[in-house]
């Protein structure tokens, strides 16, 4: 009986402590009831949620209306428009796909819906505590929401907690000092580009036989090399350094950029200097030429080469040429180096044409250097019949996009090899044709040959990027401009 007694007591006891215990302790913003998607099942999930203020600068976000900040796993969940709008980055949605891309300057951060890992600068970074990116609906509005202290680290800011009001606080980081975050020769184009992640204010100086810019304000990124071998018939060399307060009354940063020119050059007469969004853009040219621009999408298709009269393919030889290699990196967007895209393309491509008993020779096959006139000197050493060039494109406006090939203005054989592979590369990968077109590019004019330069695409297009990107896109733009050289040779007599 007394047993009895004790287990009922035992049992009330318990009873009182569950009745009492809270299903979640709410912060001092209180508990919202929300459904958070489910990537996997394709299902909104019913949760509660802590609500939590955000704050920039000193200032709290008005989100009256919109998803608040959400304590979701341990960690802070803000709209990704917030944080973006917060921190000035760019917001991106690719089509057809469950990812979202940042960009601010020269970073960008892809985050997967229901991925623990981000992508940031081309590098998978895990999430902290694994809590992904989400779409959340609240209070009847639906939000992609990211991590917030992850999200605005990445992008420069440092996040700070207030326990007692339950409030993030973003400390954006703004401040007076720029900075230049490239220097690149483009060695086909013949352009030097100094990359800023602001607009920056620079003076001029003519030298004898060299061209002086300070860029006032800016400093440099670390690692940089101090000189670049540009390699072109303009411009010798690209020098650059470091200078403080010594230059500029008013100015404790200044980079100083000094071109060597060739014998003759002058900028009068051979160079433009602009001012670009994203920095200072140097084009060299020949005063009776203009440089290339992109060229419009033809209003018809060009008609493909139709093969007559084949001939023995172990006859002909064909130079491969990948753009760029070693300490040429050529564009660089989401961490891709685009010496990394135009090597195993071409590297598809001669398997191909080796497969179908033509001799191949490659300017490389590994990630070396090796200067323009080194590439046409390869070229006509072995007599090749054609010298084909392989690079991707890049272009301010990143909705532009499609397949180009250029040819030498001077060579009729050039423009109907180029048009011979114009049609069958855009067919094979369905990239927009943007035509042929002729350039002034060493590449083209110092090969004996019939030569062509494919653009593959744009780096600067995000979907066309993740395609350049992709190995089985790869194989289809190899076999398109395969597919070309041969219909052409076969063209031969």
């Amino acid at each position: 009986m007394r047993q009895t007694k004790r287990v009922a007591a035992f049992l009330l006891m318990l009873a009182l402590l569950v009745t009492f215990l809270p299903v979640k302790a709410a912060g001092p913003n209180g508990l919202l009831n929300i459904e958070v998607h489910n990537e996997t099942t394709g299902r909104y999930e019913p949760q509660q949620a802590e609500k939590v203020n955000i704050s920039l600068d000193g200032t709290i976000i008005d989100l009256t209306g919109d998803v608040p900040g959400l304590a979701l796993g341990g960690r802070t969940m803000v709209p990704i428009r917030t944080v973006a709008e917060a921190l000035g980055a760019t917001v991106l949605w690719p089509e057809g796909s469950n990812q979202v891309i940042l960009r601010k300057g020269v970073d960008t951060i892809v985050l997967t819906l229901g991925s623990a890992n981000a992508v940031v600068n081309g590098k998978v970074e895990p999430l902290p505590d694994g809590v992904p990116a989400c779409v959340v609906k609240c209070q009847g509005v639906e939000r992609t929401m990211v991590p917030l202290r992850f999200v605005s680290e990445q992008l420069g800011a440092q996040v700070d907690w207030d326990q007692d009001t339950f409030t993030a606080i973003i400390i954006s980081g703004e401040n007076d000092t720029a900075y230049i975050t490239r220097i690149q020769a483009d060695y086909d184009r013949q352009t030097v580009f100094i990359e800023t992640d602001q607009k920056l204010e620079y003076r001029i100086t003519d030298g004898s036989g060299k061209v002086t810019l300070d860029v006032l304000g800016a400093e440099l990124s670390a690692g940089f090399p101090g000189t670049i071998a540009v390699d072109n018939d303009f411009i010798n060399t690209v020098r650059y350094a470091q200078h403080g307060s010594d230059l500029y009354e008013g100015y404790d940063h200044v980079v100083r950029v000094e071109l060597t020119l060739a014998d003759g050059v002058t900028r009068e007469k051979n160079l433009t200097i602009e001012q670009q969004d994203d920095g200072i853009l140097i084009t060299a040219f020949r005063p009776e030429e203009e440089a290339p621009e992109i060229p419009e999408t033809p209003e018809e298709p060009t008609d493909p080469v139709n093969p007559s009269n084949p001939i023995d393919p172990s006859r002909r030889t064909v130079v491969i040429d990948p753009g760029h290699g070693g300490t040429s990196s050529g564009a660089v967007y989401e961490g891709i180096l685009e010496k990394d895209l135009t090597l195993p393309i071409s590297l598809k491509l001669e398997a191909l044409l080796k497969a179908a008993g033509y001799n191949v020779v490659m300017t490389r096959s590994t990630d070396v250097y090796v200067g323009l006139y080194e590439r046409a000197d390869i070229a006509n050493s072995v007599d090749a019949d054609i010298f084909v060039s392989i690079h991707a494109n890049a272009f301010d406006d990143p909705s532009v996009n499609g397949l180009i090939t250029y040819y030498h203005p001077s060579s009729g054989r050039g423009k109907r090899l180029a048009q011979a592979i114009q049609t069958p590369a855009c067919q094979t990968t369905g990239a927009k044709d943007r035509g042929v077109a002729s350039a002034d590019f060493v590449v083209l004019r110092e090969t004996d040959m019939c030569a062509v330069l494919v653009e593959t695409g744009f780096m600067t297009n995000h979907d066309e990027l993740m395609k350049l990107n992709d190995s089985a896109y790869q194989d289809k733009l190899a076999q398109g401009i395969a597919q070309g050289i041969i219909n052409y040779l076969n063209t031969l007599g």
